[in-house]
């Protein structure tokens, strides 16, 4: 168990120095302006991914370190991990989990990313761990972390709720309904209520809006492509790796862990089905991965397998932290760099104020780099967070926005008599406006 302890601690020094070098990119950005403006629920997610970059505000001064309270609580989902294999498997088939993981591209690497996968995965993780627990001890303290664990996961980030599904599938199949202790399945309910409360609380109060936001983002298309479901597929064959998801399929787990089939494939399938309705975003099965990793570590080829699986991942993660870091292969790609250029824009836009943005990722990104509030113009994008601020709007008779060259403006400038000319052109594609009215 050393080993395995020593393992977990070096990559999570790596992890942490590699999360302080890289600047955040525009979404994280926008969950960091969040963590300033702290409420009990926003309308695109649930409010953990801003409590734990309030966390770390006292890190800002130290590069990007204020990503590590969110980088160490995603890290901690693999302790976890050991914690409940090593219930059921030899320290072998932990390890094997473990690489896995940490070079799994949304698992591993892309938990440097703090967004809200990184929390919902930590629950994800305790709920199956809790769950390995009621369903052989039957006490109260577990039937009551059990709640809170999935409680926790519904401010985390909504996919949360497929855990029920799951659990309930398995219990049906393999007829484990007397392994539950009945008379304390309402403790597990009243504590997830208790601690959902902040996002059942603020959906009420403003119209369920986040709700509606998700299931229309998710399932509301008027017509179906098929490459929404062609690229699902390719894509988690690709992020699970093939010989990884042999493995998983292949192997036939001991009774007391056959509940890991249930929430490795249901979340799989589910978002298999969505593709049918909706473009699906290849991170959002990332609920299943632990359990597909776990179900692919008990394959006796598996511990073999997987220097194919290292391998491969390895050289795409040591090319990504060199192009992140070496300033010359960044602009290979546009994405990639994506947070150096706003970065830039954020110096040569600082002497403007006060200063908007025409879109949720500049706004944040500039706000975050300058450390000057900077919000994006009302309307001017599709709704989001900024949108329901009163700042969204200037006060004054004067402001400046910049922009993508050729996005347009919204409507209410030329209702309230706002006029603009054009006062500075940055590379490669972003104008300076200035705003006035009589």
């Amino acid at each position: 168990m050393k080993d395995l302890k020593r393992l977990w601690l070096i990559s999570l020094f790596v992890k942490l120095i590699l999360a302080a070098l890289i600047p955040l990119s525009a979404d994280e950005a926008y969950y960091w302006v969040w963590s300033h403006r702290l409420q009990l629920s926003y309308f695109d997610h649930p409010p953990m991914v801003a409590w734990l970059f309030s966390l770390g505000h006292f890190l800002e001064p130290f590069l990007h370190s204020v990503r590590w309270p969110a980088v160490i609580l995603g890290h901690a989902s693999i302790w976890v991990g050991i914690k409940l294999l090593s219930r059921h498997m030899d320290l072998e088939k932990i390890r094997t989990w473990i690489y896995l993981v940490l070079f799994s591209p949304l698992l591993g690497f892309g938990s440097l990313i703090v967004t809200p996968d990184l929390p919902v995965i930590f629950f994800w993780i305790v709920s199956l761990y809790y769950l390995d627990q009621v369903l052989e001890k039957k006490d109260l303290k577990n039937y009551a972390a059990f709640g809170v664990a999935l409680g926790l996961g519904f401010c985390a980030k909504y996919h949360i709720v497929l855990f029920v599904p799951c659990l309930l599938l398995y219990l049906l199949i393999e007829k484990k309904w007397t392994a539950v202790n009945w008379k304390l399945v309402p403790v597990t309910l009243i504590a997830g209520l208790v601690f959902c409360l902040p996002v059942i609380l603020w959906n009420y109060q403003n119209d369920f809006a986040s709700f509606r936001f998700q299931l229309e983002h998710g399932f509301e298309r008027p017509h179906y492509n098929p490459e929404w479901t062609i690229s699902y597929v390719l894509a988690q064959i690709v992020i699970i790796f093939p010989w990884v998801l042999w493995a998983a399929i292949r192997v036939k787990p001991a009774k007391p862990v056959r509940y890991m089939m249930y929430f490795a494939w249901l979340p799989l399938l589910f978002f298999l089905g969505t593709s049918f309705k909706a473009l699906v975003e290849a991170n959002w099965p990332i609920i299943a991965y632990p359990a597909v990793f776990m179900l692919a570590a008990m394959h006796p080829r598996m511990s073999q397998w997987k220097k194919y699986y290292v391998g491969f991942f390895g050289m795409i993660i040591a090319a990504a932290v060199v192009i992140l870091l070496v300033p010359q292969f960044r602009t290979i790609d546009p994405k990639i760099n994506e947070p150096f250029a706003l970065q830039n824009l954020a110096q040569e836009t600082a002497e403007y104020q006060p200063l908007y943005g025409d879109s949720y990722q500049m706004s944040s990104s500039l706000w975050y780099f300058s450390k000057s509030p900077v919000f994006k113009l009302k309307d001017i994008s599709r709704f989001d967070f900024f949108d329901t601020l009163p700042e969204a709007k200037p006060a004054g008779n004067k402001f400046y926005l910049v922009k993508h060259q050729g996005n347009g403006l919204p409507q209410w400038l030329s209702e309230q008599q706002w006029t603009y000319q054009e006062i500075k052109k940055i590379a490669p594609d972003f104008v300076v406006l200035e705003f006035t009215r009589p």
